[in-house]
């Protein structure tokens, strides 16, 4: 009776982890296609999904002056994806691995939630820090993506 609640609740848990996976990939795929990104279909694959984000911000963080320059040398393409990776390569370390780990992984949570207020400063500049605030909840801040970008047209 107990491996069956937890197969329900795994399975049920799985499957809430899914559809919030597609609803991001989908708000971040439909917004590469509104901003002309070559390959929007890139935002589906795990990986690939940060460089279209990090793509996205870099096209939009030019139009969020505070932040404009802090960032202006720093390419999200490129620095999203490789922390990433530089996280999972650091946990390996004995000791510290985790400390590190943890940190790198905050610094890509940091910038994904720079992107969302760099999205929502462009598409809905004055609802931009109630946006970025409620997209820390996981599935919350694509909605919110999809919400601004539903008038336009690709």
């Amino acid at each position: 009776m107990v491996n069956l609640v937890g197969f329900w609740t795994g399975s049920l848990v799985g499957l809430i982890d899914l559809a919030v996976y597609l609803i991001t990939a989908f708000a971040f795929y439909r917004l590469a296609k509104l901003r002309c990104v070559n390959n929007p279909w890139l935002a589906f694959i795990p990986f690939f999904s940060l460089y279209i984000q990090g793509y996205i911000g870099d096209t939009l963080k030019y139009n969020c002056p505070p932040f404009n320059r802090y960032l202006y040398d720093l390419p999200l393409q490129y620095a999203l994806p490789l922390l990433s990776i530089f996280s999972s390569v650091a946990y390996m370390v004995p000791l510290l691995g985790g400390l590190i780990s943890l940190v790198l992984q905050l610094a890509v949570y940091v910038g994904q939630l720079l992107i969302y207020l760099f999205i929502f400063q462009y598409y809905e500049p004055e609802k931009k820090y109630l946006f970025t605030i409620l997209s820390i909840i996981p599935v919350v801040g694509p909605l919110l993506v999809l919400y601004c970008t539903r008038r336009y047209r690709y």
